[in-house]
C-alpha cells in the first residue's frame, strides 16, 4: 500500500514533536516510534477504525492523545491529520479545505 502524507499532518507531527522534545528527546522519539507504528497497523489491518469526531476513521497513538485521522482509497493510505483529542471537531475540516 502506497502512503501519501499531507502537509497538514507533516505540520501537525513536527508541531506535536517539538513540544515533546521540549520536554525530552526520549519523549519526542517514542511520539515518533508511535506515529510509525499507528500508521503501519492501519496498512497491517487495512483501515477498519471507527471515525472519530472529525468525521474520518482515525486510530490512536496511544498513549499519547493524538489520534491519526486518514482515508484509504485505491490502495493508497493518506493521513490526513495527527490531531489532539481535546482538539475542536472543525480542526481538520478547516485545515484540510484550506
Amino acid at each position: 500500500m502506497k502512503v501519501v502524507f499531507s502537509s497538514l499532518f507533516k505540520q501537525d507531527l513536527l508541531d506535536a514533536e517539538t513540544r515533546y522534545a521540549s520536554t525530552s528527546t526520549r519523549l519526542s522519539d517514542d511520539f515518533h516510534n508511535r506515529v510509525k507504528e499507528a500508521v503501519r497497523t492501519i496498512i497491517r489491518r487495512q483501515g477498519g477504525d471507527h471515525i472519530g469526531p472529525h468525521g474520518y476513521p482515525c486510530r490512536k497513538c496511544h498513549p499519547f492523545p493524538y489520534l491519526l485521522y486518514y482515508q484509504i482509497e485505491d490502495n493508497v493510505l493518506f493521513c490526513l491529520g495527527l490531531v489532539h483529542e481535546r482538539r475542536h471537531p472543525e480542526y481538520l475540516h478547516k485545515n484540510l479545505k484550506a
